[in-house]
């Protein structure tokens, strides 16, 4: 019997599916802010929703409970949906969107096999991000992975076979294929120092590229006002700091280097890049980088909360927000870094790559939480 219940937009015909997961391979949270700016800028209906129970372990997906006044008032629960989605001039495509299912992938696959035959889908499209060695400097790069050549566009090749855990939308894509529906893959190239923050400058390259093979109309102008803000902060931030300054300048080089004649630098692992850059200390960027966007972001936030109606008085130096050095962010990181392991810590992440296999190790039984 079908695992999922059937919506209102049940029946719709649509050649093109795009999938996306959360909790799968997606630096950059580039694909989850694909999906979610489709779904907020177009019109939506549902056409079904998975049975949660059947392929979600509650322990990774916890339900998000909300408690107001000591009084529990909603439990959301995670749910892989089946969607119906109007492009800008009314074309329809489908949508499966959620937490990655934990459990009964070949059972996921089949039923989600016959919504797509039922759908007339032709193609299957999943969008990711992928850490790389390209500098925040270059334009945002996709690559395209397929399960039929005939599907790839000219692009560099591969300097080698790449092995990784298969998310499940890789792995739906090799079943539909079996069946006859072919699959592509957007890899976006996301800068290794930013794939642990939003960086909505790949999710507009991912949704652009989506646009390009399918002819769908997709809206992109909130991601790249989004995107033009971070290279802003960042570029103010590179320039200031002579050491991230010079890393960011070896990058340049390296991924310049590597550039064919069609503009577009080879697909490889960010550690294999970063190994060619000199006289840096690659490890620590990332978090660098992350600290003094998050730390702009709430200074940003506190001159807008607390300003006066009337500044005319004040001066400029007055009015700007005070900024960290690089010795402060290292220091502060050192500080959380040592914090890191406690268990009262209780802070909910954006969902990430999984491209690596090492767990943290688990805490002791007396230290566990609820």
């Amino acid at each position: 019997m079908p695992l999922y219940d059937q919506g209102p937009a049940w029946g719709v015909k649509s050649p093109i599916l795009v999938l996306h997961f959360d909790g799968a391979i997606d630096a950059g949270v580039a694909g989850h802010i694909a999906v979610e700016q489709m779904r907020h800028a177009l019109r939506t209906d549902r056409i079904a929703t998975f049975h949660t129970d059947e392929f979600i372990d509650y322990r990774a997906h916890r339900p998000v409970l909300t408690v107001e006044d000591w009084v529990s008032t909603d439990l959301n629960m995670p749910e892989i949906i089946v969607e119906r989605v109007d492009d800008d001039l009314g074309q329809p495509f489908l949508l499966i969107h959620g937490p990655e299912p934990d459990m009964r992938w070949e059972k996921f696959a089949s039923h989600i096999r016959q919504i797509a035959e039922e759908a007339g889908v032709e193609i299957t499209v999943s969008l990711h991000g992928v850490p790389a060695g390209t500098p925040h400097t270059r334009p945002a790069q996709v690559h395209i992975q397929a399960t039929d050549s005939s599907l790839i566009p000219p692009q560099p090749q591969m300097m080698q076979p790449m092995y990784f855990p298969s998310p499940v939308s890789s792995f739906v894509q090799a079943r539909l294929a079996e069946s006859g529906i072919d699959g592509v893959a957007l890899l976006g190239s996301v800068p290794f120092y930013m794939a642990d923050r939003p960086y909505p400058a790949v999710s507009s390259a991912i949704l652009r590229k989506l646009s390009e093979l399918t002819g769908l109309a997709l809206p992109v102008g909130d991601l790249e006002r989004g995107a033009a803000e971070d290279i802003a902060a960042l570029e103010s931030f590179t320039e200031e700091n002579p050491q991230i300054h010079e890393t960011v300048q070896a990058l340049e080089t390296h991924y310049d280097a590597l550039t064919g004649a069609n503009g577009i630098a080879p697909l490889t692992s960010f550690s294999d890049d970063v190994t060619s850059v000199p006289h840096t200390e690659t490890q620590n960027i990332g978090d660098v980088i992350e600290a003094y966007l998050a730390n702009v972001t709430k200074n940003s936030a506190d001159v807008t909360e607390n300003a006066p109606s009337h500044s005319a008085s004040q001066t400029d130096e007055e009015s700007e927000p005070e900024t960290e050095t690089v010795e402060d962010v290292l220091r502060r990181l050192a500080h959380r870094e040592a914090q890191k392991n406690s268990a009262t810590l209780n802070i909910r992440h954006i969902p990430r790559h999984r491209a690596d296999t090492h767990e943290p190790p688990p805490l002791p039984p007396s230290e566990q939480q609820m």
